[in-house]
């Protein structure tokens, strides 16, 4: 008979008495594998593993944990240490205290989770390669929830970068030709700790020569001891307390992504109707924010970013046929509120620089602060100083039963030319969401001015005056309001967006306002909106432009790739009508590849018809356009992308945010995420991601899927900690090489034990013995030599591999193991 080999095990909830098992009968040799740790209850031999670490049924990261044999209960247990479990949240000083345990003891070895807290348990799951650890919520840090301590933060790699922004037109009405083309261009550098970044565009036109204009050029590093942000170049001041203004100089800012409770920076919204395939412009103080082509009827664009907050937006809607039309939507911040015991603060030095020719440039200082008094209130405040002009501001932000409710007073001394102006102005912001009613305040503002207030821009424009003239249009009364109202009965929704300025020395007022009613009946999604913009001509008179729409959009098919049809009608005050129909959707089975078709009638122009085609790839995203009338027809083109320099070379990617990263998979091209959309490797093994959240834990996951069996992936899942503007690189270790499966015979033909682990000539463990002595390996070469180890035995084969066929997924070859 052959030597029995046994191994105990223990079932769960049964008979304590031990079962044996004879592991001469699993692989049926007279030399059985050594399997007594996989058949113990945790099925792990001793050794380091890396493991997916879950604390309280939330990935907490990959890790590599070594296990090791318990002394009293002789189980083997995974070892974590102190610092690994304040690495996964927990509140190690507290458990520490409680244990009666020094830092120094407990960091020094495996810290017994089960014994020093109760409730708290360590399972491991070997099939999924799966940690879990659950404790009571009160052992976790305070400030675990989505933060990450600064000493895993990243800056990232040295880098160069362009984010580009294209479009542009040509329009042909009655035989005469325009052209009309814009790039927006952000630049940056990264060097260690600093970041240098630009902003920039370049437009031409048939009346217009190449203009190229510098919105901002500026480097930046982190202040990681004060959570801030050194700035120094040409920027906009802080917002919060006073309105934003250009200067060239440096500032000292908090950074509240650095903290635990973030709270997010506002951004505009910008709604309006288009009636044809028409190109939007936004500026902010004569600067050209944002230029791309929109889709006829209504439009939302979310991707604004301002150079500073409160500062109104001058929005251009040019339609494919050059008629033109603007509007201003008022821009501001929501209240300002804090945390208790929060401190924010800013500080700036520099002179004015209003970006224009011929204006003055006063030198300026500014300080803000602002400090979470209690929960429920924070206080602000700040100065302003210019050459001849000083303001201060006062407020308190309070959160009610009945929303977040902040005001404020500015009071000015303005002197221009001997005599000086004094003046206030008060301000006060609204916003709440009320569940009752499922309604939500965005943000509601007022904000009132006396004759003689001035903001240091109103002083400067004061400044550059001629001599008896005063600047027009300082502004008296501003009230805005956002307003979204959920209408559950009806599977609908109502939204408003409403401004009204007056002004002093002007007659009327500019006025905006969009209302849309959108919901969905069965499978048809449809929307009615009216617009109302009313602005001052150049002698102060009120000139309104009126505008209903209505458009309906239903899915030609129950399947998510199914094309729309859709149908929009457009009428304004003035009895102007516009109609068309269309179609829309993807082009074949290309998830990424869009196509749309119009065709309509307005009084006007009689019939029309228009085309779009867009596609977002790896390495940008691109779009086409073209509108036909009776007596016009416009072409349009635009692309959107970014251009990467680092030390793995050159790539092209999507369009990239303020802060990004690169993936690398050596020697792999067209790798694909399964975190983030359409990005793959190009044939350096690199790919760009467009958008990683600064000192937060970002996951990227490769798609094992796609990479096909002559690549295997050691780690298919990792995390970045980026600093705000970094260029981390996320590294995959990858192996490139051709699948064999060898079937393993000893000289006399016996098999080889199961378990036994099949190694190269570097020690490397490549596969293990199945039961039928076959072991599958990913060879990086054509031929080699293997060694097998099992116990105290060991033996070695070499190996040569025919041509590569297309057509087989791996190899197979019996050899004999010497």
């Amino acid at each position: 008979m052959p030597a029995i080999a046994s191994a105990e095990t223990q079932i769960e909830g049964g008979n304590p008495s031990p079962v044996k098992f004879n592991t001469a009968f699993i692989q049926g040799t007279q030399e059985p594998p050594d399997l007594q740790e996989f058949l113990r209850g945790n099925s792990v031999v001793p050794g380091t593993y890396s493991v997916d670490v879950y604390v309280n049924r939330a990935l907490s990261g990959r890790r590599d944990i070594t296990f090791a044999r318990n002394s009293l209960s002789g189980r083997i247990e995974p070892c974590l240490t102190a610092e690994m479990l304040q690495g996964f949240g927990l509140d190690m000083e507290r458990l520490q205290k409680d244990a009666g345990l020094d830092s120094d003891a407990a960091s020094a070895s495996c810290f017994d989770l089960a014994k020093h807290l109760e409730f708290a348990r360590v399972d491991y799951l070997p099939n999924s390669l799966r940690l879990n650890i659950s404790v009571p919520q009160a052992a976790m840090a305070r400030s675990a929830r989505g933060y990450v301590p600064p000493e895993l933060w990243d800056e990232g790699e040295t880098a160069a970068f362009i984010n580009y922004n294209f479009n542009g037109v040509r329009r042909r009405n009655q035989q005469q030709t325009t052209d009309q083309y814009y790039l927006g261009l952000r630049n940056g550098l990264n060097l260690g700790a600093w970041r240098l970044r630009n902003e920039s565009s370049l437009t031409y036109g048939d009346n217009q020569p190449y203009t190229y204009r510098s919105n901002r050029t500026y480097a930046q590093r982190d202040l990681t001891g004060l959570k801030s942000q050194l700035t120094l170049g040409e920027i906009y001041s802080n917002s919060t307390v006073f309105d934003s203004v250009r200067f060239r100089g440096a500032e000292i800012d908090s950074d509240d992504g650095m903290l635990p409770d973030s709270e997010r920076v506002y951004a505009p919204t910008i709604r309006g109707i288009a009636e044809s395939n028409a190109t939007v412009e936004v500026r902010q103080n004569g600067y050209l924010l944002y230029s791309g082509s929109v889709s006829p009827g209504p439009f939302e664009i979310t991707d604004i970013y301002p150079g500073g907050s409160n500062g109104d937006l001058l929005v251009t809607v040019i339609e494919a046929d050059g008629r033109t039309r603007t509007f201003t939507q008022a821009f501001t911040s929501l209240p300002i509120m804090v945390p208790q015991g929060a401190l924010r603060y800013s500080v700036a030095l520099g002179q004015y620089d209003s970006n224009t020719d011929h204006r003055s440039s006063p030198a300026l200082t500014s300080g803000t602060l602002i400090y979470g008094l209690t929960e429920r209130v924070t206080a602000f405040g700040g100065l302003q100083w210019a050459e001849e002009y000083q303001a201060g501001n006062v407020g308190a932000g309070i959160n009610s039963a009945v929303g977040a409710i902040s005001a404020d007073l500015t009071q000015s001394a303005s002197k221009v030319r001997g005599q000086t102006d004094h003046g206030h102005s008060l301000r006060l912001r609204y916003a709440n969401s009320l569940e009752a009613t499922s309604t939500t305040f965005a943000v509601a503002g007022y904000r009132y001015s006396t004759e003689k207030f001035r903001t240091l821009e109103d002083h400067v424009d004061e400044l550059d005056a001629q001599v008896g003239q005063s600047v027009i249009g300082r502004a008296k009364d501003r009230l805005e309001l956002n307003v979204t109202q959920s209408l559950l009965a009806y599977n609908s929704s109502l939204s408003l967006t409403a401004s009204d300025q007056r002004y002093w020395n002007l007659p009327g007022s500019t006025r905006q306002l969009y209302l849309a009613y959108n919901g969905v009946w069965g499978s048809v999604s449809y929307s009615l909106s009216v617009e109302r913009n009313q602005q001052l001509d150049s002698n102060g008179q009120s000139v309104s432009d009126n505008r209903v729409s209505l458009s309906l959009t239903v899915p030609l098919g129950t399947s998510a790739a199914s094309s729309r049809a859709s149908f929009n009608l457009v009428r304004d005050s003035s009895g102007e009508y516009n109609a068309q129909a269309g179609l829309n959707g993807q082009v074949l089975d290309d998830r990424n590849t869009f196509y749309s078709v119009q065709a309509g009638h307005d009084n006007s122009s009689g019939s029309f018809g228009s085309g779009k085609l867009n596609t977002t790839q790896p390495y940008g995203r691109f779009e086409a356009g073209y509108s036909q009338g009776r007596d016009y027809d416009a072409l349009s083109l635009g692309a959107a992308g970014s251009l990467v320099a680092h030390g793995g070379g050159v790539n092209f990617g999507q369009p990239v945010g303020e802060t990004f990263a690169l993936v690398e998979v050596p020697r792999i091209s067209g790798a694909k995420l399964t975190t983030y959309n359409n990005v793959e490797t190009a044939a350096n093994g690199y790919a760009v991601l467009p958008y990683t959240q600064p000192y937060r834990t970002n996951w990227v996951s490769l798609d094992t899927r796609q990479l096909g069996a002559d690549v295997d992936v050691d780690n298919a899942i990792t995390q970045v900690v980026p600093r705000r503007g970094a260029v981390n690189v996320v590294h995959f270790q990858a192996s490139v090489g051709r699948r064999v499966q060898f079937e393993l015979l000893r000289a006399d033909g016996r098999k080889l034990p199961l378990g036994a682990s099949v190694e190269d000539e570097r020690g490397k463990v490549l596969a293990v013995v199945d039961p039928s002595s076959r072991a599958l390996v990913l060879s990086d070469q054509d031929q080699g030599v293997l060694r097998v180890k099992w116990s105290d035995q060991s033996c070695s084969f070499s190996y040569s591999l025919p041509p590569k066929d297309p057509q087989r997924a791996y190899e197979r070859l019996k050899v004999v193991c010497q």
